[in-house]
């Protein structure tokens, strides 16, 4: 238990492999948990990985009297919960049963396509500011629409390096976003 401490106190400070540490220690125990209540493989790994973003962006707020298991588990909760608000079909595990429901997507009028252009337009600009290896590993996620074993074929990378770059590039992201 206190080298699981020590592990959380060097991730605060921002320390990569103690990072890297977590997500390893914690990856089965989310993606399962996501994975247990929407049963869709790629959509539990976004989650997954937007979970972590979270985890690590809020590491400091963490307090050491409660569990992390339990910390890092409502955080997937709380994203998940996110996540199936914004997507157009719903499945939603309760009590071992599984509804799906279908929300109805309005076409844009012209002027929403013309903004989701230009919204697309900056997005790829974006990412063409990230190192090569990050700019990659966006596009053939989020592009390309590849699970993470695809992209840790063609990258020949382990799959828990796929999580870590791709977790890495969503934050290099967000910071040139940011400005």
């Amino acid at each position: 238990m206190q080298k699981l401490q020590n592990i959380i106190a060097d991730a605060k400070k921002g320390k990569r492999q103690a990072q890297n540490v977590l997500m390893d220690l914690f990856w089965s125990t989310v993606y399962g948990y996501i994975y247990s209540k929407i049963q869709h493989e790629n959509e539990s790994e976004d989650i997954a990985i937007e979970t972590f973003t979270k985890v690590f962006a809020k590491l400091k707020l963490y307090n050491e009297d409660f569990d992390f298991k339990t910390w890092i588990l409502s955080i997937a909760h709380n994203t998940m919960i996110d996540h199936i608000r914004k997507s157009s079909v719903l499945k939603i595990s309760l009590d071992d049963e599984h509804y799906t429901f279908e929300i109805e997507e309005d076409l844009p009028t012209p002027e929403e396509s013309l903004i989701l252009k230009q919204d697309n337009d900056a997005v790829v600009k974006w990412i063409s500011k990230l190192k090569p290896e990050y700019k990659r590993i966006i596009e053939l996620r989020y592009l390309e629409d590849k699970t993470y074993k695809e992209i840790a074929e063609e990258l020949d990378l382990s799959l828990a390096n796929v999580k870590v770059r791709l977790l890495r590039a969503k934050q290099l992201l967000q910071e040139i976003i940011k400005g």
